[in-house]
């Protein structure tokens, strides 16, 4: 059964347009999800897809900020607005600098993941920090500081 969520299509759909746009583009994994180079200059863009006509809600990743960050000018967040069957895509391109209006930053989540097969087993991730006290203390300062600095 397909991943209902899955962004694959809309990937590809963009690496075409980019394309068209003259650039050599190709899917990549991080830091976001397409890596493009046009006169020597390297971009970054991330997907972020959509089914929805009314209102997006949706996430970008610290990871994926970073990025944008590091070189604004040649980095886009593209939402990409589709229907049920994904036939035709509108996608949206926003500078970090535009995104960022439409982006606020919730209490932080702490995910875990419980393997209910093989009870008792804890399962290994590469690119997740293990939970601790201490982290918990310093995210929590963390947040505190940012919502004190954010208020208008």
């Amino acid at each position: 059964m397909p991943n209902k969520k899955s962004d694959v299509k809309a990937k590809t759909e963009f690496v075409k347009i980019l394309h068209e746009r003259g650039f050599d583009a190709a899917v990549v994994s991080s830091p976001a999800d397409i890596k493009a180079t046009k006169d020597g200059v390297t971009w970054y863009f991330e997907i972020k897809m959509t089914k929805r006509n009314d209102v997006y809600f949706g996430a970008a990743t610290l990871t994926e900020w970073r990025q944008a960050l590091v070189d604004p000018e040649h980095f886009r967040f593209v939402v990409a607005q589709t229907n049920d069957t994904e036939e035709i895509f509108e996608f949206l391109e926003y500078s970090p600098e535009e995104f960022m209006e439409y982006s606020t930053v919730p209490p932080f989540k702490i995910f875990f993941s419980i393997d209910l097969v093989n009870r008792g087993k804890k399962r290994k991730s590469t690119k997740a920090v293990r939970l601790t006290k201490d982290n918990i203390e310093v995210m929590d300062r963390c947040y505190e500081e940012i919502k004190q600095g954010n208020r208008e």
